[in-house]
This record gives structure tokens, C-alpha cells and sequence, in this order.
């Protein structure tokens, strides 16, 4: 029997986590998702990604922006990287030590700019297991790669910014200086999201950007 499209349980845990750390997060999620609270996560299974909205809504309306440094999207890419693949929990996460290594090390291990943005490609699958991201070409006159994600409808804005963000901590991550702007967002009607990624202008970056075909627009 086929699955509605669904989303791996290494994304859904953390926001679970964080849930149960609310004594009124029952308030917040219908009676039919109450079940997360009380049965075990499993980071290699598939939840409906109907389901994962949900919970991360909730869980934005339980947390104040002020605990996680601002915006709650970067907080929640940066403990998804530094966690998934640099196996560390950030300061101020909370709970048990972190394994020594993420689920995700290996994406850790980059030799050069094709590297990164093919494993940038696969991450995507790691997690959700419809849509797929594309590098689509490059902007030389802002020395970026564009990358979009096709066959996936996101619903919630600052979902779109967690993918660019995750971009960001990924790169810094690795020693690469990298910063991602949302293009084009299915929240406002486009047919695929879209992100432009800068980066430090380098013989390296620039000989990349130019070996990939110019994207008009944007």
C-alpha cells in the first residue's frame, strides 16, 4: 500500500522533543496528532508530512524567538545541521549529549564546490521522500549557484528560509562562506521554490559559477 508523501523521522523528533518540553503543547495540536506525545520516534521512518506541518506549527507557536537567538527557522537549520551532520547538539538545545557522530557524517566529508551542492542535492532526499532539488545553473554577476526544488509544494514560509538557511550552516560547516536568498517561494504562488546562493568571490568559486549555464531572471 503506497504512503501519502512523508517526511523521515530524523526531522520529525526534534520538533516532538521540543513539544514535549511544553506542559500545554496538548493545547496546541488536534487530538489526532496527540499520539506523537506518547509514542516513540523513529529517525529512519516515514511520517506523513501532513503531520510534520502541523507539529512545526505548533511548535513555533509555543516557542519565544528571544530563547533560540531570533528567528526560530535559523535556529531550527542550525540544530538540524550541526546535529544531523556534525554530530554536536547547539548550546542551548537541551537535552542528552549528542552521538560523536551524525546520521548524516558522511555529507560532512566535501572536496571541492560540485561536491557540496551534489550532496546539497541528495540531503533533500534524506529527509522527505518526494520532490527533489536541482542545481539549475548559476548568476555569475552575483557569483551564485541557483538551486531549486521541484515536485514539492511548501506551505509555510519560513520553511522555504529553513532550506536556504540549512544551505548556510551546511557551508559554514564545512569552511565555505555561503548565503542563500529565496527566489521563488510556493507560498506566493510559484510553481517551485528557488534559491540564489552567493558565495565569496575566489578563483575556485568564480571558475565553478562559470562552468554551470546562466539562469535569466530571478
Amino acid at each position: 500500500m503506497s504512503r501519502p508523501p512523508s517526511q523521515r523521522g530524523i526531522s520529525v523528533l526534534p520538533v516532538v522533543q521540543a513539544l514535549k518540553r511544553n506542559p500545554d503543547a496538548w493545547n496546541f495540536l488536534p487530538p489526532s496528532l496527540w499520539r506523537y506525545l506518547d509514542d516513540p520516534i523513529e529517525v529512519l521512518e516515514w511520517y506523513p508530512e501532513r503531520d510534520y506541518w502541523v507539529l512545526l506549527e505548533a511548535l513555533i507557536r509555543t516557542l519565544n524567538p528571544d530563547t533560540v537567538g531570533g528567528d526560530v527557522f535559523r535556529y531550527f537549520a542550525r540544530f538540524s545541521v550541526q546535529l544531523d551532520i556534525g554530530g554536536r547538539r547547539p548550546k542551548g538545545a537541551g537535552g542528552a549529549p549528542s552521538p560523536a557522530t551524525g546520521v548524516h557524517s558522511a555529507f560532512a566529508v566535501v572536496t571541492d564546490l560540485p561536491s557540496f551542492f551534489h550532496r546539497a542535492e541528495l540531503l533533500w532526499a534524506e529527509y522527505h521522500d518526494t520532490g527533489h532539488v536541482e542545481v539549475v545553473g548559476s548568476r555569475p554577476q552575483r557569483n551564485a549557484v541557483v538551486l531549486r526544488l521541484l515536485d514539492f509544494v511548501i506551505h509555510i514560509e519560513g520553511f522555504v528560509h529553513l532550506q536556504g538557511y540549512y544551505l548556510e550552516e551546511y557551508a559554514r560547516l564545512i569552511g565555505l562562506e555561503l548565503y542563500a536568498t529565496v527566489i521563488r517561494s510556493t507560498t506566493r504562488g510559484a510553481p517551485y521554490c528557488e534559491w540564489e546562493c552567493a558565495l565569496a568571490r575566489t578563483p575556485a568559486t568564480e571558475a565553478y559559477v562559470a562552468s554551470l549555464p546562466v539562469v535569466k531572471g530571478g
